[in-house]
């Protein structure tokens, strides 16, 4: 598998299917993960792993370089955890 071959193309190929088949379904999954982790609710794939949202709280910090105190907004991040079948089938522990 060449590096610059995108992953859309790599599962187009393996599937028999149009990149822009690929890509819609790509599309759709980024939006499900998008309005759901939005709510705070985990997304599961089974056999893949599971899209966590974390949400942080607002905070001060301080500017290290100027010693000025700023207010950082609440923000959610996202986490992954991949399954187990997934941890086996990449051979990781």
């Amino acid at each position: 598998m060449e590096p610059s071959k995108s992953i859309a193309t790599q599962v187009a190929r393996k599937m028999d299917r149009g990149v822009s088949e690929v890509n819609t379904l790509i599309d759709a999954l980024a939006g499900i993960l998008r309005e759901q982790c939005q709510q705070l609710n985990t997304v599961a794939i089974p056999g893949f792993g599971a899209f966590e949202p974390v949400k942080e709280d607002e905070k001060i910090v301080t500017d290290l370089s100027t010693g000025k105190r700023l207010l950082l907004p609440p923000c959610v991040t996202l986490t992954f955890k991949p399954s187990h079948l997934l941890k086996k089938r990449l051979n990781l522990k």
